[in-house]
C-alpha cells in the first residue's frame, strides 16, 4: 500500500513539475501586441515592451521586462512585476493588488504628461489597480545630479490615483501627493537636502506646500532653514511652452561666509545677510533653466567683513597704483542687486561703520571684471571726506584708485595749500572738474 502511494505521488510530482515547465516554455509574444495596444490607449502614449513571462513562486504573478513608454521614450522601465488577485480571474473587472516597477528612467520633458496617467477614463472598468510601487526610480537630465527614488500609490476604486508617497534613496527628501480635482497636492519635506542644480545650497530643513497641474508646478509656501539662518519665499515652475521658472525669496540672518564660497571662491565676505530677491529664467529643457537667470535683490548685511578690500587705507592712499588687499569692517552693508546672465550690477551700494561711510556702484562682468566707483567719507579725520575712487581689476584682485581729476586736483591743492587741507579740498576741486567735463 505503502509503495502505491509513493508511486501516486511521484506521478502527480512530476505532471506538476511539467505543467510548470510547460508554464516557463509557453511563448507568450502574442500577448505583447495586445497589452502595448490597451497600455497606449490608457495612457494616450505608444508603449513598448520587450518580454513577457508568467512565474508561479511565491504567487503567481506576471513579469514583463524592457518596456519603453512615449514616441521619444520619455519613460523606461527595466521590469514590472503585476500580481494579480486569483479570485477576481473570472469576475467582470479583473483586480490587480500590487504592480512593482524597477529601474524606472524618465526624461523630465515628459513630466507635464505623467499626472494624466493616473486620471479615471469614465469607461466601464476592465482591470482595476490597487497599489503601485517605483524602486530606484531616476530623473534622467545631464545638468542636474539627481539621487534615485522610490514611489509608493495606492489608487481609487475608480481606477484614479488616490495618494502617494516619493521618497529618495538616501531618506533625505519625502514627498507626500494627494489628488485635488484635477491637480496634485504636494506636501515637500527634507533634511540636510542638497537641490538637484545650482549652487550646493544645503538645508537644514525644507518644506514645501504645492501644487501640480497639467502645465506647472506651483509652490505656493516655501520656508527653509540654513546657514544659521531662514528663507520663505514661493515659486512657479511651467513646462507648457519650454521651461519657465519665476518666483520670490526672502531671507533672514543667513551666514554669508558660509554662503558666498558656494557661489564664487574669489569673493569672501561675512556677517549675517537679509535679503528680498525676484528671479525669472527661461530654457528648452529643464537642465537649462539656470544657465541664464534673472534676479532683482535687495539686501541688507550685518556686522560683517568686506575681505580683500580695505576702503579706509585706499581713502588715504594717493598713488596712481592705487591700493589692493587689506579688509573692511562694517556694521552694515546694504544696496540692490540686478543679476541678468553672468553679469552682476550692484547699485547704491553703502557700507558704514564707526570709521567710515561709502557709497558707490560696482558691475562684476561674465569675466569676472570689475568696473565700479564709491565715494568714502572717513569719520573724525579732518580734510578728509567724500573721497572718490573707481573699483577695477577682478573679484579675486580688487584695485581701489583715487580718480584721475581727484589725484591731479590733489597734488596742485597740496602744493598751494600744503597737505590735508589743501590736498582734500584740490582733490574735491579736481574731480569736480573730471566729472563736469564727462
Amino acid at each position: 500500500m505503502m509503495m502505491k502511494w509513493f508511486k501516486r505521488l511521484l506521478i502527480l510530482s512530476i505532471v506538476f513539475l511539467a505543467v510548470i515547465g510547460l508554464v516557463f516554455l509557453v511563448p507568450l509574444n502574442s500577448y505583447i501586441q495586445e497589452i502595448e495596444k490597451r497600455a497606449g490607449e490608457k495612457l494616450h502614449e505608444p508603449v513598448r515592451i520587450g518580454s513577457l513571462r508568467i512565474l508561479l513562486v511565491p504567487t503567481p504573478h506576471v513579469v514583463i521586462k524592457k518596456i519603453a513608454i512615449g514616441a521619444q521614450q520619455g519613460v523606461k522601465v527595466e521590469a514590472i512585476e503585476v500580481t494579480p488577485s486569483l479570485s477576481t480571474l473570472f469576475s467582470p473587472i479583473k483586480v490587480l493588488r500590487n504592480v512593482e516597477l524597477d529601474g524606472v528612467n524618465i526624461n523630465p520633458d515628459i513630466l507635464g504628461k505623467i499626472p494624466d496617467w493616473f486620471k479615471p477614463d469614465g469607461g466601464p472598468q476592465v482591470v482595476r489597480i490597487e497599489k503601485i510601487g517605483l524602486t530606484h526610480v531616476v530623473l534622467a537630465s545631464p545638468k542636474m545630479a539627481l539621487p534615485s527614488f522610490g514611489v509608493a500609490l495606492n489608487m481609487n476604486a475608480d481606477g484614479g490615483l488616490g495618494d502617494a508617497l516619493l521618497a529618495s534613496d538616501d531618506g533625505k527628501l519625502k514627498i507626500g501627493v494627494k489628488v485635488d480635482k484635477e491637480a496634485f497636492l504636494l506636501d515637500i519635506a527634507a533634511r540636510k537636502w542638497q537641490p538637484p542644480a545650482g549652487p550646493a545650497l544645503v538645508f537644514n530643513e525644507l518644506n514645501v506646500q504645492g501644487v501640480v497641474g497639467a502645465a506647472d508646478l506651483n509652490l505656493k509656501q516655501i520656508e527653509g532653514k540654513l546657514y544659521g539662518g531662514s528663507v520663505k519665499g514661493h515659486a512657479l515652475l511651467g513646462w507648457k511652452n519650454g521651461w519657465r521658472l519665476d518666483g520670490k525669496l526672502q531671507s533672514q540672518a543667513v551666514e554669508l561666509q558660509r554662503l558666498v564660497p558656494l557661489f564664487s571662491t574669489d569673493v569672501s565676505v561675512s556677517g549675517r545677510l537679509n535679503a528680498t530677491a525676484s528671479f525669472s529664467m527661461t530654457a528648452k529643457d529643464a537642465g537649462q533653466l539656470l544657465d541664464n537667470p534673472k534676479v532683482k535683490a535687495t539686501f541688507n548685511v550685518q556686522n560683517g567683513v568686506l575681505h580683500n578690500v580695505d576702503l579706509a587705507a585706499a581713502a588715504r592712499t594717493v598713488s596712481k597704483e592705487g591700493m589692493r588687499g587689506g579688509k573692511t569692517q562694517f556694521d552694515e552693508l546694504e544696496g540692490s542687486l540686478d543679476l541678468a546672465g553672468k553679469a552682476y550690477r550692484f547699485k547704491e551700494i553703502k557700507v558704514s561703520s564707526g570709521v567710515l561711510t561709502a557709497h558707490g556702484d560696482l558691475v562684476i562682468s561674465p569675466k569676472k571684471e570689475l568696473d565700479g566707483r564709491v565715494k568714502v567719507e572717513l569719520k573724525k579725520t579732518a580734510g578728509m571726506v567724500g573721497v572718490p575712487m573707481t573699483v577695477s581689476g577682478t573679484t579675486k584682485d580688487p584695485i581701489l584708485r583715487l580718480t584721475s581729476g581727484y589725484l591731479a586736483g590733489a597734488a596742485t591743492g597740496t602744493m598751494l595749500l600744503g597737505p590735508g587741507l589743501g590736498t582734500s579740498l584740490g582733490g574735491k576741486a579736481g574731480d569736480a572738474i573730471q566729472r563736469l567735463f564727462k
